[in-house]
């Protein structure tokens, strides 16, 4: 099933999402479109949640993904499109668990947020391990636990066109998203806004309105 976000749900999104941590942001973009019609998007596995997410951002904005970095060897601002059914491909696939392990979730994430460095591989393994493992058993699933964590992490290869400099950086799939979805939702506010004046609709008339039909009114608004 497809899950979209109309004008009025990034508006959504955003209002639920503006005052809360990233985490949470993630799942208010989730719920504004409809992925809470399959399950809570909270258990999701992270990488599914954020391949999710990028399908959402597709729809919404168009396939490929602007980014920026700087590079680390001389200092280059590097300004990047990425192609979204790229990063999805490389995000690992859904993973169900072994029998030993079940896969980290978002709400396994805002379980242990405000846990201590020390102890947060054991709070982990506590939540995510299917029996009591003590030992080195609990080291290793701990090492396990790390790396599956490290490997829903997406990842991008970058070489720098001036110097040449190669290196890998993570994109925070939910952030960047949110950033996108809050720049979208202050440009529909301002739009609502100056075509409310303009013509005393009310915001649901305006939102119903197709981006290339509210463009052509916000024309004739700033016309008058």
């Amino acid at each position: 099933m497809e899950h979209r976000l109309a004008a009025s749900g990034i508006l959504a999104a955003w209002e639920t999402g503006v005052m809360r941590r990233p985490l949470d942001r993630a799942m208010a973009i989730l719920w504004a479109a409809g992925a809470h019609e399959n399950g809570d998007p909270a258990d999701l596995p992270i990488a599914e949640r954020d391949r999710l997410l990028l399908s959402i951002r597709a729809d919404a904005f168009g396939p490929t993904l602007p980014a920026r970095t700087a590079c680390p060897d001389c200092g280059t601002e590097l300004e990047m499109e990425l192609d979204v059914n790229s990063l999805c491909e490389i995000l690992p696939p859904a993973n169900a668990g072994d029998g030993t392990l079940r896969p980290l979730t978002s709400r396994d994430l805002a379980a242990v947020c405000g846990v201590s460095p020390d102890k947060l591989a054991s709070a982990l393994r506590a939540r995510l391990s299917v029996r009591q493992v003590v030992g080195a058993e609990a080291e290793a699933l701990d090492r396990r636990i790390a790396e599956e964590a490290s490997a829903a992490e997406l990842t991008i290869r970058i070489t720098c066109s001036e110097c040449g400099a190669h290196w890998s950086e993570t994109l925070d799939v939910a952030t960047h998203v949110w950033a996108e979805i809050e720049a979208a939702a202050l440009g529909l506010l301002s739009e609502v806004s100056e075509l409310a004046a303009a013509f005393g609709w009310s915001q649901r008339d305006i939102l119903s309105l197709s981006p290339a039909r509210r463009m052509i009114y916000l024309t004739h608004a700033r016309r008058v």
